[in-house]
């Protein structure tokens, strides 16, 4: 069953398209709220907080990609992708492949939807099925199509706190020795080390995240939240509890 989480994300991102200056328009995450699965599964209580990080972390990461295809990469990976609409979402060109990796029961849900809505993507669509952790994911990406000798664009969004720090350590070393030169990676970074309220969450590393990216192999530039909202024309009014929100990465191989 989809999870709670999942939901939260999706109705965050329903809530940026509905307003009149939106970053985005999401038609899957609208559907998403009016599905069976979300009737019956209760989702958490948004909190203002919340509904800005997912628009500010889904424009940002939007531009990355796009900046990407623009000069000329033409395969995009995301990783653990959920709810993920890009391939739907963003213009991009019909000769680009987006690569989505999740669970069985992730991928058949979103599929159910996409049906219902009768989405296309303008651009090649693969899902590979696969947990990160357990399965040799990399393999079964170049059999769905995937070129390593190629640049990739990897969008890890909202992943990472899922794992711990040796797991997220050891993916962002897998991502970085599987690029060619002039991949790029769109990530979001938790901010967190103490107890966090969610089960699966696990604590941010203290280190410098550019000095421990860079120990990943990636050259990377960090934006808190703030810095990124101000950036896209709309600064977050003040006070605002930052304690519970992430990083945004850009890296490049």
């Amino acid at each position: 069953m989809l999870g709670s989480t999942a939901l939260a994300v999706a109705a965050c991102r329903a809530t940026e398209s509905s307003r009149i200056d939106a970053w985005f328009h999401d038609e899957l995450a609208q559907r998403v709220l009016s599905s069976a699965a979300a009737e019956a599964v209760a989702a958490p209580a948004l909190s203002r907080g919340l509904v800005r990080w997912v628009a500010v972390r889904t424009r940002f990461l939007d531009e990355l990609v796009e900046r990407a295809v623009a000069d000329g990469v033409r395969q995009v990976v995301i990783v653990g992708a959920g709810l993920d609409a890009r391939a739907f979402r963003l213009a991009l060109p019909r000769e680009l492949t987006v690569f989505e990796i999740d669970h069985a029961e992730v991928i058949s849900f979103k599929q159910q939807l996409l049906d219902e809505l009768e989405l296309m993507s303008n651009c090649r669509r693969r899902v590979v099925v696969a947990d990160l952790v357990t399965d040799d994911w990399l393999e079964l990406l170049t059999e769905t199509g995937w070129a390593p000798s190629q640049p990739t664009v990897w969008v890890a969004e909202g992943l990472l706190v899922y794992l711990n720090h040796e797991e997220r350590t050891q993916l962002l070393r897998q991502l970085f020795a599987a690029s060619d030169v002039g991949s790029v990676l769109g990530a979001t970074l938790g901010t967190r080390t103490d107890n966090l309220a969610h089960p699966l969450w696990h604590p941010a590393s203290t280190a410098d995240p550019i000095e421990w990216l860079a120990g990943c192999g990636w050259r990377a530039t960090v934006q808190t939240m703030a810095e990124a909202s101000a950036a896209f024309g709309r600064p977050l009014p003040p006070p605002f509890d930052m304690s519970t929100r992430g990083r945004l990465v850009r890296a490049v191989r």
